[in-house]
């Protein structure tokens, strides 16, 4: 069985557990200011024609190969897809970049079991597992003092960059929290076929950068659980069109429902207000070279209402 079938069942179970100990939100302490209102969620956002968004890349309209025949069954069958144009980040989401993004967001944020962000101060029990929410009551992301994999801080009623990985992917980050994320910036996740139309290129390339073998200079992969790097660390293992950091360091969220292959946009495998798995891609850190192929569809935990260690994510737009 693949490791994100056997992921699914203690994802599922701790987000039932975190749902179940939580609490209406207490009311904000007379000693601090009054909290923004709670802004309606944005929905996906189209970047006008023409206009390519700060940190992104164009890749053209055209005919793009999916999966593969000679691999695993999840990976099959090949086919192609037509795609229109759209841009894509050149780097993963960085845990800068997230944690600038809650502070700026921490009005439209709530523990998981209720309570004024701006006074998490201090570690809580690991016991509890407090994420943080969104005021509809989705998790959005964990935190450093009840998840040790997260390299997110709660400090000084702020989100802080625990230890050095600023410029690291950020990890620990559920679906809906991806999907905000690049919904405040006016764009979305990618679609699993323009992820991978991206890694392969209209050619069909075996990994992002070509079909030359995996190596150090190229990706992040083969190191320890917790080795990743920063996400501008591998020139080499670039697109031809700039895009980097596709395979190793961590897998990546894209908004398509975990479905097999043959890829249809119009099958409801893009349902936005789904509450199914959806497909991550790419490969983490401490991955084999093998695991390292642009058709890999072997992700780790894909459960929307959970984070993990392995995962991290970038945004899109139409173009």
């Amino acid at each position: 069985m693949s490791k994100h079938r056997n992921l699914r069942v203690i994802a599922l179970a701790a987000a039932v557990l975190t749902a179940a100990g939580c609490a209406v939100p207490e009311a904000a302490p007379s000693d601090l200011p009054p909290l923004p209102a709670p802004s309606t969620p944005t929905s996906i956002t189209t970047i006008p024609p023409g206009q390519r968004p700060e940190g992104m890349v164009r890749i053209p309209a055209g005919s793009y190969p999916l999966g593969r025949d000679d691999g695993p069954d999840e990976e099959g069958p090949a086919h192609r897809v037509t795609l229109n144009a759209f841009h894509i980040d050149v780097y993963p989401v960085t845990t800068r970049q997230f944690v600038d993004w809650a502070n700026r967001s921490v009005g439209n944020l709530v523990n998981a079991r209720g309570g004024d962000p701006r006074r998490w101060t201090g570690p809580v029990s690991r016991l509890e597992r407090d994420a943080v929410r969104d005021q509809s009551g989705r998790e959005v992301f964990t935190t450093n003092d009840t998840d040790e994999d997260s390299r997110v801080l709660r400090q000084d009623g702020r989100f802080a960059v625990e230890g050095d990985v600023a410029e690291h992917p950020v990890n620990e980050v559920y679906w809906w929290g991806a999907l905000q994320y690049c919904q405040a910036r006016g764009a979305r996740l990618p679609t699993e076929a323009e992820w991978e139309a991206t890694a392969r290129g209209t050619e069909g390339r075996t990994y992002p950068w070509g079909n030359a073998a995996p190596d150090a200079t190229r990706a992040q992969y083969g190191k320890a659980y917790d080795e990743t790097s920063p996400v501008t660390a591998h020139p080499a293992g670039a697109t031809p069109e700039g895009v980097r950091d596709l395979v190793g360091n961590l897998y990546e969220w894209t908004s398509s429902l975990d479905r097999p292959y043959p890829y249809a946009a119009d099958d409801g495998r893009e349902d936005p207000q789904s509450q199914k798995l959806r497909i991550t891609r790419g490969s983490s850190h401490d991955e084999r070279a093998a695991n390292l192929r642009a058709t890999d569809r072997d992700g780790y935990s894909r459960d929307p209402f959970a984070g993990h260690h392995h995962i991290g994510f970038r945004c899109a737009a139409d173009a």
